[in-house]
């Protein structure tokens, strides 16, 4: 199932890709016909709760929302972290409310982490959730499709004074005091075109929601490529990047500074939105990635997985057997022989940390 779904993937970014092949576009075009439709179904969806015809509820706390535009990742959840931890820094108890995305909860509410202890798995709950469970020190989290109430329960059981959405951009149904707006640097706005022939999940123009713009995963010039200063005109800007922090061996909690990858032969795994992302970022800090293997978005971990990864660790030579620490909350321990390790990301501001840290706490 797995590499049946890799195949699909790949075809669907293939036939969207602007360098398509010629005998991909009578699929892309019916995909283009089905983005009109779907333009047409957004629309009347944001008139609707702009006239209250769909209700949206306010809570009462402030409300933090951290979203993009488009399908797949651009880094939401190092930034939640780090709004919860600059919250819980400052005296504010904040909590995180998650749709729990690759769980298969069925209660209405259901609470990750009461603060203190983690109440349930990745396959209940999701690996995101787990891991800012695992990550986060003294936060509720909590994952629910219905937010608002989600919320109330947060707010009543922990006392929270400030909820952060994760991935909470488009859910209009939850009304909220700040939006933050994330841009992938490289590709804000992946190929351009509306969801399914793009991966934008709105129009360009919703950008005008946003009290302020994070552009992730920056590497130096003043604009993405395809945003114009009239789009974002007048937010307050941040530049940030991800940085790896350190290593933990999964086994027994040791803690390993990251220039012990330099000039090592590794091998990685990763089931993120855009597993490249890990490879490169490992190259970067000097490692030599002997074997990458990436896995679909969300990917439960199989014994034969693991048996494979250890299997080309062992043909390699790899000093190191890496993943991220989404996909180490996956891992089952008991079915490794070699010793496994997660890589610790921290989100790092590199412009506009004041403003960053100005409207969260506000």
């Amino acid at each position: 199932r797995r590499l049946e779904f890799m195949k699909f993937e790949r075809l669907y970014y293939r036939v969207i890709s602007p360098k398509r092949k010629f005998y991909h576009l009578p699929v892309y075009l019916i995909l283009k016909l089905f983005s009109f439709f779907y333009l047409w179904g957004h629309c009347f969806r944001v008139w609707a709760y702009d006239c209250n015809l769909f209700p949206s509820n306010k809570l009462e706390c402030r409300v933090i929302s951290v979203g993009n535009l488009t399908l797949g990742g651009t880094g939401k959840t190092p930034v939640v972290m780090m709004i919860a931890e600059i919250l819980r820094g400052n005296g504010r108890k904040p909590g995180i409310l998650s749709r729990g995305y690759g769980g298969n909860t069925k209660n209405e509410i259901n609470v990750v982490c009461d603060g203190e202890n983690i109440l349930l798995s990745t396959e209940i709950a999701g690996d995101e959730a787990v891991m800012m469970a695992k990550r986060l020190k003294n936060v509720p989290i909590l994952v629910g499709s219905d937010r608002y109430q989600t919320g109330r329960y947060a707010i009543k059981h922990f006392g929270v004074d400030t909820l952060i959405l994760d991935d909470g951009f488009q859910h209009l149904a939850l009304k909220r005091d700040m939006n933050i707006l994330l841009f992938d640097h490289r590709r804000p706005f992946g190929n351009g075109q509306l969801f399914p022939a793009g991966e934008l999940r709105e129009p360009k123009k919703e950008a005008r929601r946003a009290n302020f713009v994070c552009i992730t995963r920056y590497s130096g010039s003043s604009y993405p490529p395809g945003i114009s200063e009239r789009l974002i005109k007048g937010f307050p800007l941040v530049k940030s990047t991800l940085r790896l922090d350190s290593l933990s061996n999964l086994n027994n909690g040791e803690v390993l500074d990251v220039k012990r990858l330099r000039d090592q032969p590794v091998v990685a795994f990763s089931g993120i939105a855009n597993p490249d992302d890990f490879r490169k970022l490992l190259e970067k800090s000097g490692a030599r990635v002997s074997c990458y293997h990436p896995f679909p978005d969300h990917h439960e971990y199989t014994l034969n997985d693991i048996r494979k990864i250890e299997n080309s660790a062992r043909k390699s030579g790899a000093k190191f057997i890496l993943t991220t620490e989404k996909d180490a909350v996956k891992v089952n321990l008991s079915s490794t022989t070699l010793p496994f390790y997660k890589v610790a990301l921290e989100m790092e501001i590199l412009e506009g940390r004041e403003i960053f840290n100005q409207h969260v706490l506000n």
